[in-house]
């Protein structure tokens, strides 16, 4: 799918992070400090931020979003879409947007959906609210992003526990000056190399789906907690994002010298770089924050964006993808959007 949506702006964009922060060196007691430095070493994360044990992506989310209303003296009335990507949402039914329309204190005409994908769900995200405001349907949309991975990660799986963080985000979408282009991709035969595999209407929470299994590499899991094939999902990252970044910027007319920034999910350092080479783009115009934060889903590319100097804001290409398997790019000028450091209070 590939779409050019005109008069789009992202007008704000703001990150909540949790107080407590895991460093990957206090790991080492558990699994050794050489499988600890080996693991750094592979991924480039040091520390994640980790949610409190009563603390919901939809509670970061609302934190972002509060900060954001307030930081741009944002009249509520005016909010007429809440957009939340999340695939850790407060229950099964109803819609978690739905809840924060009423928290945030939004009018009873605002529309609500929530999107249940992961890496590559801000992208969608905006794709919604594109879809959103240029029909006319909304004015004035928030996207909230957000995921408490952790809490799906088992403490016997060191291969994703030294990996995935909690965050929630907000972003303003408005009508604007800026054209938006959008490609996404789906490939469900890949389903499973990224996958929860008990605890929906599939394979129900039983005896059996909490028993712990080890695999090759001694990473224990049950059936309720997250699996990730880690080489497979590389390897699809590898051969598919560069091409569908290269899409959107030929959809939009756009040449690479003139970008200003990519910013790609930040599932591992090796694998933005290795993504980086892909596109052969100076390092300069591809940031890594993953060190500070690790991935934390659907929230990383907001999060990334949180962490940039205004003023290196100009063309911009966003790219998410992983669970689904999914993959999707956009490219918009983000010159006179405002980003607001991280918060966690």
């Amino acid at each position: 799918m590939k779409a050019i949506f005109n008069n789009i702006a992202i007008k704000a964009i703001t990150t909540y992070l949790p107080k407590q922060v895991l460093e990957m060196t206090s790991l080492a007691k558990e699994y050794g400090e050489k499988e600890v430095a080996n693991i750094i070493k592979a991924t480039g994360v040091n520390r994640v931020h980790i949610a409190d044990k009563n603390e919901t992506s939809s509670d970061m989310c609302f934190k972002a979003a509060s900060y954001l209303i307030e930081k741009e003296n944002i009249d509520r009335a005016t909010i007429d879409g809440v957009i939340f990507v999340s695939q850790t949402t407060d229950y099964i039914l109803p819609s978690t947007s739905i809840i924060l329309q009423d928290r945030l204190g939004l009018s009873k005409e605002t529309v609500c959906i929530d999107i249940h994908y992961g890496c590559s769900g801000y992208i969608y995200g905006l794709y919604q609210a594109a879809l959103w405001i240029s029909s006319h349907s909304c004015k004035n949309v928030l996207l909230l992003a957000g995921d408490t991975t952790s809490r799906m990660i088992h403490p016997l799986d060191k291969s994703l526990r030294m990996v995935f963080g909690d965050a929630g985000t907000a972003s303003l979408i408005t009508m604007g000056q800026s054209a938006m282009g959008v490609s996404i991709c789906s490939d469900g035969s890949g389903y499973d190399q990224l996958i929860v595999p008990a605890g929906g209407f599939r394979i129900p929470v039983s005896s059996e789906t909490k028993e712990v299994i080890f695999d090759k590499d001694k990473n224990g899991r049950t059936m309720e907690h997250l699996y990730m094939d880690g080489m497979s999902i590389f390897n699809f990252a590898i051969s598919n994002v560069h091409k569908n970044i290269d899409s959107v910027i030929e959809l939009m007319n756009w040449n690479k010298g003139e970008i200003n920034l990519y910013a790609l999910h930040q599932a591992n350092a090796f694998m933005v770089n290795y993504i980086r080479k892909k596109l052969k783009v100076d390092s300069s115009k591809v940031p890594v924050n993953v060190g500070n934060y690790g991935n934390t889903g659907p929230a990383t590319i907001p999060l990334l964006l949180s962490n940039i100097n205004e003023n290196e804001l100009g063309k911009t290409i966003m790219s998410g993808f992983g669970v689904g398997l999914s993959w999707g790019s956009i490219a918009i000028d983000l010159k006179g959007t405002k980003l607001y450091k991280p918060i966690n209070k």
